[in-house]
């Protein structure tokens, strides 16, 4: 199957992958949860809470508080302060990997057993950045699973700030276990 990315990030930069109201299962799972199914830690873990799953559609949502003490805002710029377009792409594949584990795994809980799996990041495949993420936003994340061979798997998320998409991306990773 071939996908056409740019046409797919073009479709969905101004209409939201889903809403959460839409998805079957409400969740509530915060970075205590999050720790056990992937490999990011402080300060790079950028996902602070899964609040809503779709397993048959594969979509995922959740959000991140983006803290205004944040040290990234000091050279983000002075006078300013933006959120880094890298470290919102990074939330949304996160995002996306918590996304795999209940794919995978084929569930809507967090075992007490679940253990983060070793990846790479091969490729952004194609990203817009339509709105500012600024100091004390809310951000709401979607992932959307696309593609998953068993080793590369490929998948599209978008960042949402007061109901504006501030982000769509399309990127790939390599899941080396």
């Amino acid at each position: 199957m071939s996908v056409d990315y740019e046409a797919l990030l073009k479709s969905y930069k101004r209409k939201p992958l889903a809403a959460i109201e839409g998805l079957s299962h409400r969740i509530s799972f915060d970075q205590t949860h999050i720790k056990r199914i992937i490999p990011q830690r402080d300060p790079i873990l950028y996902v602070d809470e899964l609040i809503a799953l779709d397993l048959a559609q594969g979509i995922l949502a959740g959000r991140r508080r983006i803290d205004a003490a944040d040290p990234v805002f000091r050279g983000h710029f002075p006078g300013f302060p933006v959120y880094p377009g890298s470290y919102t792409v990074e939330m949304i594949g996160q995002l996306g990997l918590c996304l795999n584990y209940f794919t995978e795994h084929h569930t809507t809980v967090i075992d007490g057993a679940a253990r983060p799996i070793m990846l790479r990041a091969t490729r952004i495949i194609g990203a817009l950045f339509l709105e500012p993420i600024l100091p004390g936003h809310v951000v709401t994340l979607f992932a959307k699973k696309l593609e998953f061979d068993g080793l590369l798997g490929t998948g599209i998320g978008q960042a949402i700030v007061d109901e504006k998409i501030a982000c769509v991306c399309v990127c790939e990773v390599a899941f080396l276990q």
